[in-house]
């Protein structure tokens, strides 16, 4: 169940890992910090694309004067994984706050801090991080003004009173789901040749998967228009692709994992069973622009401030070997149980990626950047009083 977030860490699809989770959860740290020290991650660089946007978040919340100035500004990170990146955003917005304040010359608020991520997400790590952070914003007492919590659960629904966030934000994660459509799953459609929505995939398992991201995308605006305040930010990244059509493009580095012919494929070299093969499908789906432009309009509760999409340089095919080792040990292991053996999964990962480089299609991520803004007249029109709304600018 380890996704993409934080560094790899889980995106809150529900994808459960089976037995010793502690173990698991120490070994994937072990990776993302080996990885980490190899030089910036593909993630990393995503996050630093959304910085500007969280700055420009705050600085909206929190005009030139104690006037407009909230009392008290909760922030969340949604999927934040426990990786070296896991506090960097919220970080930033942090700083944010404390600059904007102080060159206006007006106390700062209180911050509430959640950290969210599914419950076996590696939350010890997670908060052995706090002290050094709490450290950098200069709030190292236990009378400080930044509180930090933390908030278990999948965010595709609701995880907070409503009313409580500021500002959300949301880093490599959507493009995971809640689950794999449940069409691949009770076997009425087969995914053959791609373990995904791919290029290989059928115009029906495209479908099914498109259905399976709009409805989950849609629970979690609904969920966070509960929980963000009027005019409050959500803020996210995920991993996308260029164009509505996937025939030029999709999971092509997951591909040779599925397809028997290809000599990349773990099937070809006997290390999984071929049937029990053809039935492995993992639930993470990149949407185009225009797909999350539509999902976001037909929902209704955020007004789409920008939008950007551009592609990440990807790291070298080593490296993103062990990412996806990191990203797919633990639902190998579920589906496959003791039928793998992930070294030589790596193995063949490795040569599989130095192969699709050398023929020019070993390409960085695809990834969308959007700041979306909380309508006001929504709120006030619906269960959100005028009074609530002057509270939490007042």
């Amino acid at each position: 169940r380890l996704g993409v977030g934080g560094e790899l860490g889980n995106g809150a699809a529900g994808v459960g890992v089976a037995g010793r989770p502690h173990e698991r959860g120490r070994r994937a740290h072990q990776l993302r910090q080996e990885l980490h020290s190899s030089g910036p991650s593909t993630h990393r660089r995503a996050q630093q694309r959304l910085v500007p946007l969280v700055e420009a978040a705050v600085a909206d919340l929190c005009p030139d004067s104690a006037a407009g100035v909230p009392r008290s500004i909760g922030i969340a990170d949604l999927g934040c994984s426990s990786g070296p990146n896991t506090l960097f955003l919220v970080s930033v917005a942090v700083d944010a706050l404390r600059h904007r304040c102080a060159a206006a010359g007006v106390a700062r608020p209180e911050v509430r801090v959640f950290l969210n991520d599914l419950p076996d997400n590696d939350f010890n790590t997670v908060f052995r991080h706090v002290p050094g952070f709490l450290q950098q914003t200069g709030e190292p007492d236990a009378g400080n003004s930044v509180f930090v919590f933390g908030a278990p659960g999948s965010f595709f629904g609701r995880l907070f009173p409503e009313g409580n966030l500021h500002v959300a934000i949301s880093s490599f994660s959507l493009h995971w789901l809640s689950q794999v459509p449940q069409e691949l799953t009770t076997g009425e459609l087969v995914n053959r040749g791609s373990i995904c929505a791919g290029r290989k995939s059928s115009s029906a398992v495209i479908e099914a998967y498109a259905r399976q991201s709009g409805r989950d995308f849609t629970l979690f605006l609904e969920s966070r228009a509960k929980e963000v305040v009027a005019g409050g930010w959500l803020l996210a990244s995920l991993k996308g692709r260029s164009a509505r059509d996937m025939s030029s493009e999709g999971c092509a580095i997951n591909e040779p994992h599925r397809h028997p012919q290809h000599h990349g494929c773990p099937g070809s070299f006997g290390l999984v069973d071929a049937a029990r093969l053809e039935s492995y499908n993992i639930p993470i789906y990149d949407p185009c622009a225009e797909e999350v432009r539509e999902i976001v309009a037909a929902e209704g509760s955020f007004e789409m401030v920008g939008m950007e999409s551009f592609e990440v340089p990807a790291c070298n095919p080593v490296a993103f070997a062990g990412v996806i080792r990191a990203v797919y040990e633990p639902m190998l292991e579920r589906h496959f149980e003791a039928g793998i053996d992930m070294e030589q999964f790596v193995r063949v990962a490795e040569e599989h990626l130095d192969r699709l480089r050398k023929e020019g299609s070993y390409k960085g991520l695809f990834v969308h950047i959007m700041s979306l803004r909380r309508r006001i007249c929504d709120v006030l029109n619906s269960d959100y009083s005028r009074r609530d709304y002057h509270r939490h600018f007042s």
